[in-house]
């Protein structure tokens, strides 16, 4: 009982409280140094796990589940795209595509590092990590999935806006359940990376930058 109050306060603590403090504490390079460490550690607790082989920080076991997935996530990914231009059309019609437009360098730059820089150690930490080392808090998948989801868009509160904690919680449960029908780290890497160059790409990527808060 005593562990899993414990494991309950490590739980608040990491997922809950740390993204308010980064948000009114760090800018920048620091911010992903923070998380680049965090990732660290929880790389090296999935590796003594034993189960968790150098295979499975990139690929799940199930090769014809991941290509039945992969399947559904970009049908899904076209009908969001489809959404997400609307929207920006809608609500923003200046920022349509102001990025590449404007400054290419920078927007090609952008998406050349994000992969590595931002979606993979969050993709380890929230998925890969938040299953195995939290799953005994919950009863059901469907609750754990949910608090993947919950958590990740929480995250999301260091830019300060309701706009990018909306997109990333609706992003969160997508890449959640990615990974639950696969275990595979590749895929909801991939999926991740296809919502946040889009977001980048369509005029919504200021919301994402924790630069925009001192402007």
């Amino acid at each position: 009982m005593m562990g899993k109050l414990l494991l309950w306060i490590e739980w608040i603590l990491l997922f809950v409280v740390a993204p308010v403090v980064v948000g009114l504490t760090l800018r920048g390079a620091p911010w992903l140094l923070l998380l680049g460490g965090i990732t660290v550690g929880a790389a090296a607790w999935l590796w003594r796990r034993g189960d968790f082989s150098a295979a499975h920080f990139w690929r799940g076991d199930n090769f014809e589940a991941e290509r039945r997935q992969l399947k559904a996530l970009l049908l899904r990914f076209s009908l969001c795209a489809v959404g997400l231009i609307a929207l920006t059309f809608t609500l923003f019609p200046e920022k349509l595509f102001e990025l590449p437009r404007a400054m290419p360098r920078r927007w090609g730059l952008l998406l050349a590092a994000y992969p590595a820089l931002s979606v993979y150690p969050q993709e380890l930490l929230y998925r890969a990590f938040f299953v195995r080392r939290y799953r005994r808090l919950f009863r059901r998948v469907e609750e754990m999935l949910l608090a993947s989801a919950l958590v990740f868009g929480w995250l999301h509160v260091i830019y300060q806006n309701p706009f990018a904690v909306f997109l990333a919680l609706v992003g969160g449960w997508f890449f959640a359940e990615t990974y639950a029908r696969t275990r595979s780290l590749r895929l909801v890497c991939l999926e991740h990376t296809l919502y946040g160059s889009l977001i980048f790409s369509v005029g919504l990527g200021e919301f994402f930058l924790q630069s925009r808060l001192s402007q």
